[in-house]
C-alpha cells in the first residue's frame, strides 16, 4: 500500500502538527474541513465527461467528506489549474458549472486560486458544519451492526465500459454513475441525529478499504457476508469491494438503533437503499463469508 505508507511517512514526521488527521474531514473551531484535488486523465476526461459533468463529480466527492461526518456543505474555495489546450467554450463552460452547482446546493463560493499548466486540475477545499453528533472513523463498537447506503461498484463497472468498449445491457446507466455518482447527500446529517450510531466514511476509493478503515482505526474485527451486499444490476463482484468513487455511506451502529436507521432506509428507498451488510467484533482484520479479504482500492501510484 505505497500510497498509504507514504500517507503515514508525512504523519510520522509532522507528529503533534498532525494531530485529528485520519477522517474524511478534519474538525477545527465547530468546522469541518477537507482538501481534495481532481486530475485530469485521472480522474476525468473531456473526451468521455463535459465539463460540468467533471466539475459537479469532484465538488459531490469534496460534499461527501462533509456527509460522511454527519455534516453539511456550507462552502468551499475552488482553486483550478487551466490546461492550456482548453478552448475558451470549455473555460467558459467550467466557470458557469462551478456557479451553476454552488446555488443547486446552496453553498458559498468564498475564492480560490487561478494558474495554467499542460493538465487541468481542480483542487477544492470544503467547509462543513455539525449541527449534531460529528462522525468518526474510530467509533466502532465491538457488537456493532455494519452498514451500507447506496450501490457499490457502479462507477468502477462503468470506468470498465468505458475503458474495454464491453457491451452491457445497463450500459449508459453505468456509464453515467461513473461520470456522475450520486453520494447520499443529507444522510449524514441525519444519521448524526440518531442515538448508537458509531463509525463513518464514504466510499470514495472501495468498499474494502472503506472497511479496512474503520477496521484500522477503531480497532475492531469486521465481518461481512456478500449475500447481503445491494447489487445494481450489472456490476460485478470484483466492482462491489473494489470499485472506487461511489460515495456510499459505511457506517457501524448499535442494534438499538436499527428501528430508526430502517426508518430512514424507507424515506431514502426511492434514490438509495440502506442495508445491513455485516457486523463488527472484538479482534482486528475484515471478513467477507468467513475469508480475509485482501484490500485492493485505488492506488495513486
Amino acid at each position: 500500500m505505497k500510497e498509504i505508507e507514504w500517507i503515514n511517512n508525512l504523519l510520522g514526521k509532522a507528529g503533534s502538527l498532525a494531530k485529528g488527521v485520519g477522517d474524511d474531514a478534519f474538525v477545527f473551531d465547530n468546522y469541518l474541513i477537507s482538501a481534495d484535488m481532481s486530475v485530469e486523465g485521472t480522474h476525468f476526461r473531456l473526451d468521455w465527461s463535459t465539463p460540468e459533468q467533471a466539475v459537479e463529480k469532484c465538488l459531490l466527492s469534496n460534499f461527501s467528506d462533509i456527509n460522511a461526518m454527519g455534516g453539511k456543505t456550507k462552502a468551499i474555495l475552488f482553486s483550478i489549474c487551466i490546461n492550456k489546450k482548453w478552448d475558451k467554450k470549455t473555460r467558459d463552460e467550467i466557470a458557469n458549472a462551478v456557479v451553476k452547482i454552488c446555488k443547486k446546493y446552496k453553498v458559498k463560493l468564498l475564492g480560490g486560486d487561478t494558474v495554467g499548466g499542460g493538465t487541468g486540475v481542480f483542487s477544492v477545499t470544503v467547509f462543513g458544519k455539525a449541527k449534531g453528533k460529528i462522525l468518526l472513523r474510530s467509533a466502532a463498537k465491538n457488537g456493532d451492526d455494519v452498514w451500507l447506503a447506496g450501490y457499490p461498484g457502479c462507477s468502477g463497472a462503468g470506468l470498465e465500459i468505458l475503458e474495454k468498449k464491453i457491451k452491457n445491457f445497463n450500459k449508459q446507466k453505468l456509464i453515467n454513475l461513473h461520470m456522475l455518482p450520486r453520494p447520499p447527500l443529507m444522510l449524514g446529517e441525519q444519521l448524526a441525529k440518531i442515538k448508537g450510531i458509531g463509525a463513518c466514511i464514504d466510499l470514495s476509493d472501495s468498499l474494502a478499504e472503506s472497511l479496512w478503515h474503520i477496521s484500522v482505526q477503531s480497532e475492531i474485527q469486521i465481518k461481512i457476508k456478500e449475500k447481503l451486499l445491494p447489487v445494481f444490476p450489472g456490476v460485478a463482484k470484483k466492482f462491489l469491494l473494489n470499485g472506487g468513487e461511489d460515495y456510499c455511506l459505511l457506517f457501524t451502529a448499535k442494534k438499538t438503533a436499527k428501528k430508526n436507521i430502517l426508518l430512514l432506509a424507507k424515506k431514502f428507498s426511492k434514490e438509495f437503499p440502506i442495508c445491513k451488510i455485516g457486523e463488527a467484533k472484538n479482534g482486528n482484520g475484515i471478513f467477507l463469508d468467513g475469508k480475509e479479504l485482501e484490500v485492493k482500492g485505488w492506488r495513486h501510484f
